[in-house]
């Protein structure tokens, strides 16, 4: 054999043997691709379909959403507090001990009714003062004014004459603070014209008080005895507060509203209020005050009402409902998309409806709402008339496509 042709046989041998060891290098199946940076991943599927057998199961309802012309009735949540025009503790301006406690708690009162009786041996000595200096400034009047008559006939001296009125002013000013320290105290005009007219009819002495001197303190206006922090012999501080009178039958009840519902309320809407306690009955009111604030946590703002309550039902820390009727702005004076409050759930931290496109077949559907009504809340964006929404077991709906995720994760 020629070596030239011996060459030739090698060269192809090793060509054929490099070729084979690419072929076994090239058998492997090529790794799964890592998704590139800024594939979105979706964790939840945008539809689930369910048998019949599961939706009937799971109870489920549904809601064709359609334009309706719908009533501006906002619903708002809060509670019962009192009217704080109409409360008042009483308390004493002078410590002492509870002598009597003429009326009970729960009673009513009139105006200027006494309901507690304080002795007190400052009041004693305050009533005891104003004796005194009403004693001495009357010494000093029958003084200045036979002085006034002496000077005009040139018996005293000018300077004697001012030295009579000077003791006439200054027994007056002393006489006028003693008798704005016993008001002060709680002591009314009927008790220091009481005290007048003791010193008119007897001597100093004797228009004294022989028994412990008391303080009466009355009901500032009508109303209940709705608390009650003493006994009979209790002894009291000044200005500790003793009781508390209230007259409910104007009460305020405090609403919460939320911002987006703000541009619908100010003060003088009318106000229905309903309470669990008397399911069959309503109370009246209207709004006087909006907050100006608004709670970060909440994200709501106060509302006051200020709601009749003549049969006294509505109770101070009672929860209650308001029904308030606003006023239909004009730009929302057509048909609007509604579907009920059960339909919407929150789904990845946003409003969503469960839309039915196919029997059986449901698909997520992000929403833009606006303002809720009586039941209903409006859809700005998302759906369309006709869709057919779940409303009830939309919680269930939400749990299928959650289940729905872990079976695509899996």
């Amino acid at each position: 054999m020629k070596p030239s042709f011996i060459r030739v046989s090698v060269l192809a041998a090793l060509a054929a043997a490099a070729s084979g060891a690419c072929r076994k290098a090239a058998a492997p199946e090529p790794e799964a691709k890592e998704p590139e940076a800024g594939e979105k991943h979706e964790e939840i599927p945008g539809r689930v379909t369910l048998t019949p057998a599961a939706i009937s199961e799971a109870g489920i309802t549904t809601w064709q959403v359609k334009p309706v012309d719908l009533e501006h009735l906002l619903v708002l949540t809060g509670s019962v507090g009192h009217d704080e025009n109409r409360l008042l503790q009483v308390a004493s301006n002078v410590r002492g001990r509870v002598a009597a406690i003429p009326v009970d708690l729960g009673a009513w009162v009139r105006k200027g009714d006494p309901i507690l009786e304080i002795e007190s041996v400052e009041l004693g000595r305050a009533r005891g003062e104003f004796v005194k200096e009403l004693s001495e400034f009357r010494v000093s009047a029958r003084a200045y004014e036979r002085a006034k008559t002496l000077v005009e006939a040139k018996a005293i001296s000018a300077g004697e004459f001012q030295s009579r009125e000077g003791d006439y002013l200054s027994k007056k000013a002393a006489v006028e603070a003693a008798e704005r320290a016993l008001h002060l105290y709680g002591d009314s005009e009927q008790e220091v014209a009481r005290l007048r007219a003791r010193l008119e009819s007897g001597s100093a002495a004797g228009a004294a008080d022989t028994d412990a001197p008391r303080l009466v303190l009355r009901a500032p206006f009508d109303g209940r005895v709705v608390d009650r922090k003493v006994t009979p012999g209790s002894l009291v501080e000044a200005l500790q507060p003793l009781m508390t009178v209230a007259n409910l039958s104007t009460v305020w009840v405090f609403l919460q509203a939320y911002e987006k519902d703000l541009s619908l309320l100010h003060n003088g809407l009318p106000v229905t209020i309903r309470t669990e306690a008397y399911p069959q009955e309503s109370f009246k009111g209207r709004i006087d005050f909006v907050g100006s604030t608004l709670d970060s946590t909440t994200r709501t703002v106060r509302v006051r009402a200020s709601v009749l309550n003549r049969s006294e039902k509505l109770k101070p820390g009672m929860f209650v409902k308001a029904h308030v009727d606003v006023p239909k702005p004009a730009a929302e004076a057509k048909l609007i998309l509604v579907v009920p409050q059960s339909a919407l759930q929150t789904l990845e931290g946003r409003t969503t409806l469960f839309v039915e496109v196919e029997p059986g077949v449901f698909e997520r559907r992000f929403v833009e709402v606006g303002h809720s009504f009586e039941g209903f809340t409006e859809v700005l964006a998302g759906v369309k008339a006709g869709d057919v929404v779940v409303t009830e077991g939309s919680f269930v709906m939400k749990s299928e496509f959650a289940k729905a995720s872990l079976a695509e994760e899996d």
